[in-house]
């Protein structure tokens, strides 16, 4: 994990809407895919935090965003990601893959 400063839900929807459309598939509602990323975020991090005591922070979900960029264009995680910034990558992927109109 990253040493940056612990992610609040507030800086968490800042930065997730400040992505734009990077991450929001063709034919999505941007506010539908913020808020589907936003609240597992929020729920990855707090069960990360009470299951192993690891801290989540900004830049590994930063990163994270990279990863799941990286599979909406159907190309490989990029390499040096942690565990959890993989896992909450694909955890993105699959909700907003599995549930898509």
């Amino acid at each position: 994990m990253t040493p940056h400063k612990k992610m609040s839900a507030d800086s968490l929807r800042l930065l997730m809407q400040s992505l734009g459309e990077a991450v929001v598939p063709h034919n999505a509602d941007p506010r539908g895919v913020v808020s589907i990323l936003v609240t597992e975020t929020l729920r990855f991090r707090d069960k990360l935090k009470v299951e192993t005591g690891v801290v989540f922070t900004v830049e590994d979900t930063r990163l994270a965003l990279g990863g799941l960029e990286a599979a909406l264009s159907g190309k490989p995680m990029p390499t040096g990601l942690s565990p959890e910034q993989k896992s909450l990558a694909q955890i993105w992927f699959d909700r907003l893959t599995t549930f898509k109109k």
